[in-house]
């Protein structure tokens, strides 16, 4: 039997509790490894936490979580949570002088449905998503809202570092087929683009999203360039596609 770390313990006893198993303590203590008294106090540090842990009397010496407590057992999607990583990323970009006291805590919870590779891709997000000035009466004019499955296929590659195959359409209407990294993200109000390593030019390029006709996050993965080498043109931008 592996030894266990207290957080890991803490981890481990939440998980169980927010499951429809039965935790009862002498079990617990047994799978753990540690003393009925430890497990007890484990428990104490969970209550601590704000995690309402109930004794049930009884045969066993079993806990559980009232039944009608909803915090904490919400079920996401692995979209959905992709969507939460980068709304909070976005809202730590563009609201930086809010005191959000939660969001270090929402983000580890969320992370841990995720590999502990894919954690570390996904810890630098917020140095990836920029805000930058909204977009000219022109540029609005030709906006169109981006199909739902490229926006989901864009997220996961962006977020997990992963190679995307798109079909593009230019503002000439010109159709090309490519494979790009998207390294980062930038807002214009309300248009979204991408800033990538462009496979078919070998080039960075900045796309917008909604010009994405149709998407594939591929399983090549791709490491994170930094942002000196997508040399900025005047307007603090890489190269944009007309």
């Amino acid at each position: 039997m592996g030894t266990f770390s207290r957080i890991e313990r803490l981890d481990h006893l939440e998980s169980w509790l927010k499951s429809d198993d039965p935790l009862i303590l002498r079990n617990a203590a047994e799978e753990l490894g540690v003393s009925l008294r430890t497990i007890h106090r484990d428990l104490e540090l969970l209550r601590k936490r704000g995690v309402p842990v109930e004794t049930e009397r009884g045969r066993g010496g079993g806990v559980r979580l009232p039944s009608t407590w909803g915090v904490g057992r919400i079920s996401l999607t692995r979209e959905e949570t992709l969507d939460l990583l980068i709304g909070l990323a976005i809202g730590e970009t563009a609201y930086s002088a809010l005191q959000m006291g939660h969001v270090g805590a929402i983000r580890r919870k969320l992370l841990a449905s995720f590999s502990h590779t894919d954690q570390r891709r996904i810890s630098a997000l917020r140095q990836r998503i920029r805000i930058g000035a909204t977009s000219s009466g022109a540029v609005v004019d030709s906006f169109t809202s981006t199909p739902m499955q490229v926006g989901s296929a864009l997220k996961e590659a962006f977020v997990l570092n992963r190679v995307l195959s798109i079909s593009y359409r230019d503002g000439q209407g010109l159709k090309t087929t490519r494979a790009v990294e998207p390294h980062y993200l930038l807002l214009n109000p309300p248009v979204w683009y991408a800033i990538c390593w462009d496979h078919l030019r070998g080039a960075p390029r900045t796309l917008r999203c909604d010009r994405m006709m149709e998407a594939e996050a591929t399983d090549s993965l791709f490491n994170l360039r930094p942002w000196s080498v997508f040399e900025p043109s005047q307007d603090g931008n890489p190269t944009r596609e007309a």
